[in-house]
């Protein structure tokens, strides 16, 4: 089966915020414009999928999954993707260009259920079977339907500022996603949380004393376990997501602030200015001073 391109102009509208929304109701096909549920399809957005009713099985990269009424999971860009089957399905699409929306997903990632179920879960979905994702039930379920309900409203009447209120809305829905992904009891979900706990503690305390042991500890893995899963997840070793996290926030310093290059060091972590240097230097091919300096030049 060939794959088809998404077209993005069929999901968001121009001059406006890339943020959209379109459901699916029962088993009918081309529900709204664009609509490829049973195509194998990608595109270079996002997307977040609520289930709101029946069930379906849902073909990602290559592996099929049962999906049921109160799944929740995220497709990262660039993933194929179509149902193969629908039985009276039910869904909401929420839909975002993730490069627009990198400064609030920056801010989102402090959370580590955040980082647990929109980075961590897709990339791991293959290998624990889609056993780690968000499911909700009950009056948490009707309660997230009805929030999607509003923003259909908002979508339908298409009144000034309808894809700011889209906007604020979806980041709302992130959060509530997020926090209930932490909270979540299941063991391969919590698993997923102790990881991307550990990634938020390097990006937000990057200046602390890190070791492989204390890594270990938080994330509960040992250091032959956490080694080669960070790196899965994030394309670098802890040790190195450090380093790397540590040289971009010095970089963020020298540009924007006054300090002396020693005292950005010691803020970042480095109790050595001379191995911070070559570290810099290492990094990105000048000295500190050298980067000062190119925001004058």
């Amino acid at each position: 089966m060939q794959t088809v391109i998404a077209n993005r102009n069929d999901f968001f509208q121009p001059n406006c915020c890339p943020v959209a929304l379109r459901s699916i109701q029962g088993d009918a096909s081309m529900q709204h414009d664009g609509d490829l549920t049973d195509i194998r399809h990608t595109h270079d957005f996002a997307e977040l999928i609520v289930i709101s009713q029946g069930s379906g099985k849902h073909w990602i990269d290559g592996n099929v999954y049962d999906v049921n009424a109160g799944d929740v999971f995220l497709l990262q860009g660039n993933t194929e993707h179509y149902f193969t089957e629908r039985n009276n399905l039910g869904m909401f699409n929420l839909m975002f260009d993730e490069f627009y929306l990198q400064e609030h997903l920056r801010s989102l990632r402090i959370l580590p259920g955040f980082n647990g179920f929109f980075l961590i879960e897709p990339t791991y979905r293959h290998r624990h079977k889609f056993r780690n994702r968000l499911h909700l039930q009950g009056e948490e379920l009707i309660a997230m339907i009805s929030r999607f309900r509003q923003l259909e409203n908002e979508v339908k009447l298409k009144r000034p500022g309808f894809d700011l209120i889209l906007f604020a809305r979806a980041l709302e829905i992130f959060v509530l996603i997020s926090r209930k992904y932490f909270e979540s009891p299941d063991t391969q979900s919590r698993s997923m949380c102790n990881l991307a706990e550990l990634v938020t503690l390097l990006e937000n305390n990057y200046a602390e004393n890190w070791s492989v042991a204390r890594m270990c500890k938080i994330s509960s893995l040992s250091p032959s376990s956490l080694i080669p899963a960070f790196k899965e997840i994030t394309g670098s070793p802890p040790v190195e997501y450090l380093l790397h996290v540590r040289m971009t926030k010095a970089a963020e310093k020298l540009l924007n602030g006054q300090e002396q290059i020693s005292e950005i060091a010691a803020a970042c972590g480095f109790t050595d200015s001379n191995y911070f240097s070559r570290q810099f230097k290492k990094h990105y091919r000048c000295s500190p001073l050298q980067y000062r300096k190119q925001k004058f030049s």
